[in-house]
């Protein structure tokens, strides 16, 4: 009888010391998980890279309206298939220096364009390289007559 409850009390010792193991092991995998969309998240904040890859984009124009919100832009830009997430973006515009300043009116915007860019072109600041080269063409005249 002695020799059972010792086997038991081994076998208790045994299981308990392994759903410690699993516990850890199990927070272990859940942090890296984390540490892992965390990287992800930052990373696309800080990396300036466009949807696709240069010459497999697709060109839309995008037309930017009255008292836009960053979200309103970044749910359509997504819908659009411009941009991979609205999320992002809307993180993205905060932290640059177009925040708000978007100028109303219809603009040429490519999957292959960063956020930096699409803001930059949607604030007026510079002339989409996706436009029609016309359309490229007056921007330069008009900077140049200023």
């Amino acid at each position: 009888m002695k020799k059972v409850r010792a086997t038991i009390g081994t076998i208790i010792d045994t299981l308990g010391s392994l759903i410690i193991y699993a516990v850890i092991a199990a927070a272990i995998l859940f942090i890296a998980g984390q540490a892992k969309h965390y990287y992800d998240v930052g990373y696309g904040i800080f990396s300036q890279e466009g949807k696709d890859a240069t010459g497999t984009g697709k060109v839309v124009q995008f037309t930017v309206r009255e008292n836009m919100t960053a979200s309103m832009l970044g749910k359509e830009l997504e819908e659009a298939g411009i941009i991979e997430s609205a999320r992002l973006f809307i993180v993205q515009e905060r932290v640059s220096d177009y925040a708000g300043k978007y100028v109303p009116g219809t603009y040429y915007l490519s999957s292959e364009m960063t956020t930096e860019e699409i803001l930059r072109v949607i604030s007026g600041t510079e002339v989409s390289r996706f436009a029609p080269q016309e359309e490229q063409a007056d921007a330069t005249q008009q900077e140049a007559t200023q």
